[in-house]
């Protein structure tokens, strides 16, 4: 079952959470999170470890994913990646070491986002790279991440309304000035699985004989 990023929130609560058997795999256009359990889902939703500050540290105070304007040039591009980044592989290492279910989810997301950035620097790095082509390619694949964390249930408002904005503007910016084509920004969304399981017999035992 297909369920979209901020429908399943409406999903558990009609759903018997306590019912075994349901398992959740979050899709993020090339990144999935697969077998997450009821139990995860509800504490990624009231999540009070998270990090608020982690969307501007990932999207907003990232200009090389919605600025049109200064990244022209491969050498004025790879920096910003580069930083990018090693900023990915910092957080995934230190959500790692915290440990938890909750960050188990998060890290792959974060690591496709330094995947993504790693990439872009590889195209660019070749002779007569198209700068606009590798970094409207890199957007894409940011994309459908990028739009995880924006309507991450624990937000503050104002970031959620900063990001969105830029998110919105990126995308026009995608469409007219990076060879994007609408139909390759992929929504992040839910893989909803139920499996019955079978109640336990009860295993007689036979007395030992005397």
């Amino acid at each position: 079952m297909k369920i979209a990023l901020n429908e399943i929130w409406n999903f558990l609560k009609m759903v018997n959470t306590k019912e075994e058997g349901w398992s959740y795999s979050l899709c993020a256009g090339d990144v999935s999170v697969d077998a997450i359990s009821t139990e995860t889902m509800l504490a990624l939703k009231d999540d009070e470890t998270y990090d608020t500050e982690l969307l501007p540290s990932i999207f907003t105070f990232r200009e090389i994913l919605w600025q049109p304007d200064v990244f022209t040039e491969a050498s004025m591009s790879i920096p910003s990646l580069r930083i990018l980044q090693a900023f990915c592989e910092e957080t995934c290492a230190e959500l790692e070491e915290k440990g938890g279910e909750v960050n188990n989810v998060y890290v792959p997301l974060i690591k496709g986002v330094g995947d993504c950035s790693g990439k872009a620097m590889k195209a660019l790095q070749k002779e007569k790279a198209d700068v606009k082509k590798v970094l409207g390619d890199f957007r894409t694949c940011v994309f459908p991440i990028i739009k995880f964390f924006i309507y991450h249930p624990k937000n503050r408002n104002d970031y959620f309304q900063d990001a969105q904005n830029r998110l919105n503007y990126a995308v026009k910016i995608m469409l007219t000035q990076f060879y994007g084509r609408y139909t390759e920004l992929e929504d992040p969304f839910w893989k909803v699985s139920f499996k019955k399981t079978k109640p336990k017999k009860d295993v007689e035992t036979k007395p030992e004989e005397q």
